[in-house]
């Protein structure tokens, strides 16, 4: 019979490197916190990401993982899940890695319903260069690369473009409540 698995199991041995007090901590607590309660071995366990903040992600979880090339992880997602479809794959991607140059391949992952999970983290900025506007930043947004503000006519909202996509979507966090 194997032992079970705890949150412990899920820790690699690799030094977060995020920003002090990013979000992206507090996602990956829980992530490690809930996947001992899947039962799925760790050798079946596999994240994908690009690039970005968010994309550091598997080197922190001790699974197998893979980091990609700048908005591709839904496209080698989708090539790992049909050729091993045994295995529990998930995609973790940001705003800017996931909606913007990669916008296309995670809609079409979408339509095609393959079988893996997608972690957005959005915190409608590209924090890795510090503070670009990105697909979800607000109409107008001031940043360094936009000290006028964003010309960009609208603001992505990733739950909008599940819905078109046809899929139903779930928040870790709300912008009126705490978590």
């Amino acid at each position: 019979m194997a032992t079970a698995l705890t949150r412990k199991d899920f820790i690699s041995d690799q030094e977060v490197r995020w920003c002090p007090g990013c979000g992206d901590y507090a996602i990956l607590a829980q992530v490690q916190r809930i996947m001992p309660e899947f039962g799925i071995p760790r050798e079946k366990t596999v994240f994908i990401s690009g690039i970005g903040c968010s994309s550091r992600f598997p080197y922190y979880m001790n699974t197998y993982g893979f980091h990609t090339i700048h908005g591709r992880a839904p496209a080698i997602a989708t090539g790992l899940k049909v050729t091993r479809p045994e295995l529990d794959v998930w995609v973790v991607t940001g705003d800017g890695d996931g909606l913007s140059i990669g916008g296309n391949h995670l809609i079409h992952a979408l339509r095609r319903n393959i079988d893996f999970k997608i972690l957005l983290f959005n915190n409608k900025i590209y924090g890795l260069t510090k503070g670009q506007y990105s697909p979800t930043s607000e109409v107008g947004k001031v940043t360094k690369s936009t000290p006028a503000g964003s010309v960009a006519g609208i603001s992505l909202r990733p739950a909008d473009v599940l819905r078109e996509a046809g899929i139903g979507s779930r928040r870790l966090n709300r912008p009126d409540r705490r978590v």
